[in-house]
């Protein structure tokens, strides 16, 4: 009699693709999806090093929670806590969503949920005063380009939208004939929350900028788009971030201490200036659409007297060919670790 064949072991990584592709439809940005490969593929390193396993041999029983937690040890021991929270937040990240595809995975995603980022201490002034964003939005020409560049900066600033979320909102979503306007935006895991914006500056140099780019006032059309294909296609990433380095780049020549400007640095700016105008970190946590204040309470730790003063505020809140003949190279591509 024929003994019945156990069904084969599931490979640790084999919905990496399925992942990335969700995180693409949710909006994430091309950046955030390659920091996670990247954390991944440390965390692949490292059970290929220690236990001598090619990537089809790492199977959903053999990875257990102390192995994520060796592994998150040996990255803070060679690199930093920092590097060690990142690599940490990919796979949390990637045990929620194959959680969802594989019931086998649940208690290990439960017990690495548990497990909690360390206290990062950035360095002073890892963010914008008001006065260096004044010098950038002073940069951009009086053209209509300019004009758009400027508004740019000036959206990241007052806002604090992450660069995915700036660059999907549409004109319907931004809401002017309300008693306090607001943009409305769809965040991380498809959330959509509601941004107050300033009533005087910020709504002047929109309908200005509306006037010049917008003049058909389309509901659908995105709020910035490539000029040369028009209100219905979103602005590239790469746009956006070669007109931030542009006007860093000159602005440097006046400050040639100015950090390197990137849209992450508008965001956190926005969370420092808010705490430092009294906002409450769960208020701040809300606008910025963090999930868990840890993540929010980095801007208390970038200015320690402010911190201090606001403690007692803070009190009580909280493929066709075989698989056994494909080379690791071809499976690591397969997978999407590649």
């Amino acid at each position: 009699m024929r003994k019945n064949k156990k069904p084969p072991k599931k490979m640790f990584f084999i919905f990496v693709n399925d992942f990335f592709n969700t995180m693409r439809s949710e909006l994430h940005s091309e950046r955030t999806i390659e920091t996670y490969r990247q954390s991944l593929n440390a965390f692949r390193f490292y059970l290929s090093e220690k236990y001598g396993k090619g990537v089809d041999q790492i199977t959903i029983d053999f990875v257990t929670e102390q192995m994520i937690r060796d592994f998150l040890v040996s990255v803070a021991d060679s690199n930093s806590v920092g590097t060690r929270n990142v690599r940490l937040s990919g796979i949390k990240a990637y045990l929620k969503y194959v959680a969802t595809r594989d019931m086998e995975v649940v208690p290990l995603q439960i017990a690495v949920s548990a497990i909690k980022a360390k206290k990062v201490y950035p360095k002073k002034h890892n963010w914008l005063t008001r006065e260096e964003v004044d010098l950038l939005l002073a940069q951009p020409e009086q053209t209509k380009v300019g004009i758009r560049d400027r508004f740019i900066m000036l959206v990241l600033f007052s806002t604090g939208m992450r660069l995915a979320e700036m660059r999907s909102v549409q004109l319907k979503d931004i809401i002017t004939d309300e008693k306090y306007p607001y943009i409305r935006v769809i965040g991380k895991g498809n959330k959509s929350r509601i941004i107050p914006v300033p009533e005087a500056s910020f709504m002047e140099n929109y309908r200005y900028y509306r006037r010049l780019y917008h003049p058909e006032n389309d509901p659908d059309g995105f709020l910035f788009y490539p000029s040369a294909k028009g209100r219905y296609e979103m602005m590239s990433e790469d746009n956006v971030q070669r007109v931030l380095k542009k006007y860093g780049d000159k602005a440097r020549t006046q400050k040639p201490n100015l950090p390197v400007i990137h849209p992450h640095l508008f965001r956190h700016s926005y969370g420092a200036q808010l705490y430092r105008q009294g906002v409450s970190l769960p208020e701040i946590a809300k606008l910025l659409g963090h999930e868990d204040i840890s993540t929010t309470e980095i801007y208390a730790e970038t200015d320690p007297e402010m911190a201090a003063k606001a403690i007692s505020k803070m009190l009580g809140t909280r493929p066709v060919r075989k698989w056994d003949f494909l080379t690791e190279d071809e499976k690591l591509k397969l997978l999407g670790l590649k």
